[in-house]
């Protein structure tokens, strides 16, 4: 439960701080569209700004309509140099202020135009009260001219209610929700905005991981911390759960389960008491007559009386010299019908494809769509119908060039999910292309290669390289990753050493279409024409290849 809890909170900071990023994202384009909106330079005019000569209602419906229909910020600012400000969204209006009293003013021409952003304030500034105030966040950067020249400042400003929305929201809509602290990359608390006495996380914090059991000096609890540092803002987004509360379910559990086996234990005796009498008796000889069979004696019928006054053990007797009997005759039908079961289960590989795949593929499209990339939309919805079409036809062998098209449009589905991260290169001896395999042959080798291949820093890289040598053709299918693990090598060498040595197909699930399900099929499919090889490559990525000898003309006609 700890672990599930830490993943969960893991992904609940994940979480908060993607969509605090989308808010603060919002301010910055509000403030970038300002900087360098056209119109607005247009209005503002060139040479030194001077706020004081600038139509307002011009102004303000330009920042309305950067600022668009969903009011990104809660108000822009925009000063001169003069001590003018131009305000538009809750207020309205034309002020002066004292420079002096603007202490971020000078950080803005030290940075340029990178963005600033304070820390909460509370500010009566936004409300239309006189006793009204609210916690605000503001995002400042350098206002510059037509000419590159500095003239002045630009500051967006939105409500902390706002900018945390997400983190409230779900600490009102949960029982026992893990306490949320954010701060800055000076460690100053950012979240809760409102004066708090917590204990300082940031100062516990490990860099090299993203969460740990952590002794509160304070409570003298153990806490589970799960922290994330967003690239963007620079923040410290850390999530707090005491572990009794984590645990709290098990204990309840805990101590339901002693009662249910202490109940179970006395009906336990007591039934024990009465029954072991009448059963023990024929229960010793049904196990002295199992015990006794064997394969020469399964046809056979017991000739020792069985006698007991339960009609369920009777039973159990009459099914057990029926199943000797049926036993017998099953063993002689498993032998003949081996073969057919390989096939079978061949069939049935064909609809272990990952759902995954499709889960992933259509949120691709789906977002794919919200851009307005249309015609991706349809090469997409193409690719997949394709894809679906070539899974749900029959297992009968197709051309290796039919399964190189369905891994390529497989492959364009994963480029449009991991976009410039994953790159492919699929280059097969055009000689190939007729030569026939089984369906879906190399999809499981490809889809592992993905898996396992990302496990590395972006970008990765798929190729698969097809190739005609003197004696056989080989086909390669390489990832750009850390290679198999030699443990790894060793389980899967295991697993078709075992798989050579016992007839019959391992059990499948649904998401193991693996190596050894590969080499199954390949085995069944080219007998002792086979090529299978797997392993690394001198640079220590990962390599699977497939293959098979290709007969001289000679040993064809001796084989007629």
């Amino acid at each position: 439960m700890i672990k599930n809890e830490t993943s969960a909170i893991l992904d609940l900071t994940s979480s908060f701080q993607s969509q605090t990023d989308d808010v603060i994202r919002d301010m910055d384009s509000v403030s970038i569209n300002m900087d360098y909106s056209q119109p607005v330079k247009a209005l503002l005019g060139s040479g030194d700004l001077d706020l004081s000569a600038v139509s307002l209602p011009d102004f303000a419906n330009l920042c309305v309509t950067i600022n668009g229909v969903e009011n990104k910020v809660n108000q822009i600012n925009l000063y001169d140099y003069e001590g003018n400000i131009l305000q538009v969204g809750i207020w309205t209006r034309h002020q002066t202020v004292d420079l002096n009293e603007i202490p971020w003013l000078e950080d803005t021409k030290k940075y340029g135009g990178s963005k600033i952003l304070s820390t909460p304030y509370i500010t009566s500034a936004l409300s239309r009260y006189a006793s009204g105030s609210d916690w605000c966040i503001s995002l400042y950067r350098a206002y510059y001219d037509n000419y590159g020249r500095n003239t002045g400042a630009l500051e967006t400003v939105k409500q902390c209610k706002s900018i945390f929305k997400n983190i409230l929201s779900y600490g009102a809509s949960t029982d026992t929700p893990p306490a949320c602290y954010v701060y800055n990359k000076d460690g100053v608390l950012l979240y809760p905005y409102v004066e708090s006495d917590s204990f300082d996380y940031y100062g516990e914090l490990d860099p090299d991981v993203t969460h740990m059991a952590f002794q509160n000096p304070q409570t003298e609890e153990t806490e589970i911390l799960a922290y994330k540092t967003s690239a963007y803002t620079g923040w410290t987004y850390v999530t707090v759960q005491p572990q009794d509360v984590i645990l709290r379910p098990v204990n309840k559990l805990l101590q339901f389960l002693y009662l249910v086996l202490i109940l179970m234990l006395a009906i336990s005796i007591i039934v024990a008491y009465f029954l072991s009498h009448q059963l023990i008796r024929p229960i010793n000889l049904l196990n002295q007559e199992i015990a006794g069979t064997n394969l020469s004696t399964l046809d056979k019928p017991s000739e020792t009386p069985f006698k007991t006054p339960y009609r369920e053990l009777e039973e159990l007797n009459q099914a057990f010299q029926t199943m000797r009997v049926d036993l017998k005759a099953s063993m002689d039908d498993l032998i003949e019908t081996r073969q057919q079961e390989l096939k079978s289960r061949t069939l049935a590989l064909q609809s272990q494809i990952n759902p995954h795949f499709y889960y992933n593929s259509l949120a691709s499209v789906i977002a794919l769509a919200e851009n307005d990339r249309n015609d991706e939309v349809v090469r997409m919805c193409h690719s997949l119908t394709r894809i679906m079409r070539y899974i749900t036809n029959s297992s009968a062998p197709v051309t290796l060039r039919d399964e190189m098209d369905y891994i390529d449009r497989y492959l364009y589905c994963m480029k449009v999910r991991y976009q410039t991260s994953l790159n492919y290169i699929i280059n097969v001896d055009p000689d190939l292309e007729q030569e026939p395999i089984p369906r879906l042959l190399i999809q499981p080798i490809v889809e592992n290669a993905i898996k396992y291949g990302i496990n590395s820093n972006p970008p990765w890289g798929i190729a698969i390289h097809g190739k005609i040598y003197e004696d056989h053709w080989q086909l390669d299918i390489m990832d750009s990753g850390n290679g198999f693990s030699e443990e790894a090598l060793a389980t899967i060498q295991k697993r078709i050493d075992d798989a050579s040595r016992h007839p019959g197909m391992p059990e499948m699930q649904i998401n193991g279409m693996g190596t050894l399900n590969v080499y199954l099929r390949w085995k069944l499919f080219c007998q002792d024409d086979m090529i299978f090889e797997f392993g690394n490559t001198p640079a220590g990525h990962g390599i699977v290849s497939l293959g098979r000898k290709i007969k001289k003309k000679e040993d064809v006609v001796n084989e007629s």
